[in-house]
């Protein structure tokens, strides 16, 4: 057994997400958690077919909260119910990270308990689709001039994260996508060792499965950075469960 949670936040997926999942367990992975961010009716069956799996827990917001609320309500569900793990991979929904990828980053994760994994995507191949380009390269460019630490992808959501530093990242703002920023910022600043490790760049049909919006949440990720450069220090460390466990 691998001795990770897989994190998937997901928004009216597609029946693909039932198979992923059954493919993580077959690989080893203890434990998945399925955050269903309000996701309309017609798919709840997926859901349901879900949480009939035996290491599959599908956890529920009735309303669409945004992907970094429902990373902090999982996130709140591994230190209550799984600590003995010993870290966490957050991965996506629409089909962008392979098994295998999940299960590299895991096992670079391994020797590593102290440091940050990023799973990074090759933006120069062929296909990619234009918004992500844009997304990346902006939020890379200014977080490397502002910051001083160069990144690939800023905005990958294949991460492996120790299980001690869950607290922390709860108490983050952010509910969306400018959540994950967030992350990155608290980690420089608190001189957390981040790695970064090569994986496949998947987009399906154009990348029609995200719900990012190259413009608003582009600029919503923006002035988090700019704003996370002139908020000095790290951010309180206060952390109540009862605050984020819904």
């Amino acid at each position: 057994m691998i001795n990770y949670v897989v994190i998937i936040p997901a928004l009216n997926p597609t029946n693909s997400l039932l198979d992923y999942v059954k493919r993580l367990i077959d690989k080893g992975f203890s434990q998945i958690i399925v955050v269903n961010d309000g996701s309309d009716q017609a798919f709840l069956s997926i859901f349901s077919e879900l949480n009939k799996l035996e290491r599959c827990t599908v956890l529920t917001h009735e309303q669409n909260k945004g992907k970094g609320r429902a990373l902090k309500t999982a996130f709140t569900h591994v230190l209550k119910y799984y600590q003995n793990f010993s870290g966490i991979i957050t991965a996506d929904a629409d089909g962008q990270h392979a098994i295998y990828d999940v299960y590299k980053v895991a096992q670079m994760l391994q020797p590593n308990p102290k440091s940050l994994i990023l799973g990074v995507r090759d933006f120069n191949q062929a296909g990619i689709p234009k918004k992500s380009i844009f997304g990346n390269t902006c939020t890379s460019l200014i977080f490397q001039l502002l910051f001083k630490k160069k990144l690939k992808d800023t905005q990958t959501g294949l991460r492996g994260i120790p299980i001690d530093e869950l607290p922390w990242m709860l108490c983050l703002k952010g509910e969306r996508y400018e959540y994950e920023m967030n992350m990155l910022i608290q980690a420089v600043k608190r001189k957390i060792n981040i790695m970064e490790v090569n994986i496949q760049t998947i987009y399906l049909n154009n990348n029609s499965g995200s719900y990012y919006n190259t413009i608003s949440d582009s600029l919503r990720i923006l002035r988090r950075i700019i704003s996370g450069f002139f908020r000095k220090g790290k951010q309180s460390e206060v952390y109540l469960v009862k605050n984020h466990d819904k």
